[in-house]
């Protein structure tokens, strides 16, 4: 496993090049970072099978905060078969 601060890499046009590298790491993505937000750490693994992985970490500052609401749901997780009560 391998951490790497942001001096250690660069972020361009949504693509990763590490430290002394002239290209990107090929990579498939698994979902989009959210807009205006820059990756400030980031992790390469290798995992037993030989698959290499990456994930960063980024600052959100989006306010992302539910509004309240006046409904309520229970589950009753004792039974076989979920009940739902409003």
């Amino acid at each position: 496993m391998l951490n790497l601060r942001s001096s250690a890499f660069k972020w361009k046009d949504g693509q990763v090049y590490l430290a002394k590298c002239a290209e990107p790491l090929p990579m498939r993505w698994s979902r989009q970072l959210p807009p205006d937000c820059l990756p400030t750490t980031i992790t390469v693994k290798l995992d037993s099978c030989g698959r290499w992985s990456v994930s960063l970490r980024v600052n959100d500052t989006r306010d992302l905060k539910l509004k309240p609401v006046k409904k309520q749901i229970g589950i009753d997780a004792r039974n076989c078969q979920f009940s739902y009560y409003q």
